[in-house]
């Protein structure tokens, strides 16, 4: 397991170092807003660890969006991201809300190659935690996105999209 985690935690910091430049100024976000629907993704992120009962959540400061997953920091109003190394299969709560439509694309973008990853890896791990992972999707809501890698992603959705009809 330690292994594992050490693999998939080298590789993300590997891509996010090579793929970390400056955008070309046709590519920066543009001043559209996407929504003006608001949730506060820091309630939702605390509801997801106490009713998810994660074990020893590490969080994940938003400036290092960059470094692990390839998001340019400009493109993200808000972010939490919380991750744990409990149990073969770990959890990881990202949350995020796009400054704009075209981050968000750019964000939902990334948020997929980083989860394309994660199922290559567990492919090469077991069948159960390959499964696990194919499971798992990225929920784009207004301009929130959110990405649970988790045994408990559908709980953690449901937590996600109830906080919109709050």
């Amino acid at each position: 397991m330690k292994k594992f985690l050490t693999v998939i935690l080298a590789l993300t910091v590997i891509f996010a170092f090579a793929s970390c430049t400056e955008k070309p100024a046709e590519d920066k976000p543009s001043d559209k807003a996407v929504s003006e629907v608001t949730i506060d993704i820091n309630a939702v992120k605390n509801a997801i660890v106490e009713q998810a009962a994660l074990k020893d959540p590490l969080e994940i400061d938003a400036e290092r969006l960059c470094e692990l997953y390839d998001i340019d920091p400009a493109d993200v109003s808000e972010a939490v991201c919380v991750t744990t190394l409990d149990g073969t299969f770990p959890d990881e709560v990202i949350l995020l809300k796009a400054a704009n439509e075209s981050a968000r694309m750019r964000i939902t973008g990334k948020l997929s190659s980083h989860l394309d990853d994660v199922k290559v890896q567990s492919q090469n791990y077991d069948a159960e935690n390959y499964a696990l992972a194919q499971e798992c999707k990225i929920i784009e809501k207004d301009n929130y996105l959110a990405l649970f890698i988790s045994a408990k992603h559908a709980q953690m959705e449901k937590i996600f999209e109830d906080s919109f009809n709050k």
